[in-house]
């Protein structure tokens, strides 16, 4: 497994080149190798590659990834292995993660390595995780499909009288039982608190008029999918009609400008366009999406600062939000693959506004 050659840009960048690199980030780790364990080092250098972790792991280790060179250390040693390792290699220029590394391991790397650089990368494989291979793409694509089964699933629920929690757990044992578990903790919020972004599921109960927001995820073999729909209890108001109208017309013309070569922010400026001919712009508070993958946050996106360009094999979000105080809050939430000529919209759960009474949906 030569991980050198994939890693070379991270070693040959002409502002901050490195000889050898030190991967603590376990998602990164997981990318590289395929180890799915908690705990292990990624040691980087032209002539060798070896991985330190825990004796629980050989087993693993074998069986996952049974091309790595590998070295078992007990956990009250693992540092002293780690110093062992990289003296042997005798590196002049060390990088190391930057967001993975405390101040206090460094300087303890420093002590350990006499002479030795440290050089911190603030992305090490995270530019190569947000293109996705053929086979990547397929793992979402079910992890995806999971999402879509437990909406349709939970449309059971939506009535009069439910329990915000009770539709999150549901939510939860439903993608459990189908082979994943739950991507990031599942969002439910009804009526006025439809309006927070990130709220919790409480027991409070459904009632007529809410707007109810569900935003879950299903994290398959390891990848993530995101999506988040919005129902009413009872019969939808006018004003329930045109704040949902608004938002899903702010997804559908943001999915349709998404092309490779396009930076995030101007996806994100479309859709913030389009709400603000309803008035509605300033409630939207938060960036358009993000990459999806090995974590639901995966790399960049869409938001107002985003300059990154927009690549095919890339997979995002695209999730607009009106969020009202004292009214409720409507996000729609579609996951989709950028292509060679535009893109595909992954998740299939129904757009259209529905609306559930004590029969089920209207």
């Amino acid at each position: 497994m030569n991980l050198y050659d994939r890693l070379q840009p991270v070693f040959e960048d002409k502002d901050h080149p490195i000889d050898t690199l030190l991967i603590t980030n376990m998602t990164n780790i997981r990318y590289l190798t395929g180890f799915t364990g908690s705990f292990g080092w990624l040691i980087v250098h032209p002539q060798q590659t070896l991985f330190i972790t825990s004796g629980i792991y050989t087993n693993q280790v074998r069986s996952e990834c049974p091309d790595l060179s590998f070295r078992q250390t007990d956990l009250k040693d693992a540092q002293g292995t780690l110093f062992d390792a990289l003296k042997a290699l005798n590196p002049q220029r060390l990088g190391i993660e930057a967001n993975q590394v405390t101040h206090q391991f460094a300087n303890t790397l420093q002590e350990k390595l006499e002479g030795v650089t440290l050089v911190p990368k603030k992305e090490t494989a995270e530019p190569f995780r947000l293109i996705k291979t053929p086979e990547e793409i397929a793992t979402l694509r079910h992890a995806v499909g999971i999402a879509d089964a437990a909406f349709e699933h939970i449309q059971r629920l939506l009535q009069p009288e439910a329990v915000e929690w009770d539709i999150a757990m549901e939510l939860d044992f439903f993608m459990r039982r189908n082979g994943a578990y739950p991507a990031f903790e599942t969002l439910v919020v009804s009526g006025e608190r439809s309006a927070y972004p990130h709220g919790r599921p409480t027991e409070k109960r459904l009632a007529e008029g809410d707007f109810v927001t569900m935003d879950f995820g299903a994290r398959y073999q390891g990848y993530c999918s995101d999506i988040t729909r919005t129902v009413v209890i009872g019969t939808p108001t006018e004003r329930h009609r045109q704040i949902y109208g608004a938002v899903l017309e702010a997804l559908e013309t943001a999915i349709a400008a998404i092309q490779p070569g396009k930076k995030g922010k101007e996806i994100d400026t479309i859709a913030r366009e389009t709400l603000g001919k309803y008035d509605l712009a300033d409630y939207f508070g938060h960036g358009l999406g993000h990459s999806i993958g090995l974590t639901v946050h995966d790399g960049s996106g869409f938001s107002q600062r985003e300059e990154n360009l927009l690549k095919p094999g890339m997979v995002v979000t695209v999730e607009p939000g009106v969020y009202i105080p004292g009214f409720g809050g409507v996000r729609i939430e579609d996951d989709v693959l950028i292509t060679e000529t535009g893109c595909e919209v992954l998740s299939q759960s129904p757009r259209e506004l529905m609306a559930f009474d004590w029969s089920g949906r209207k």
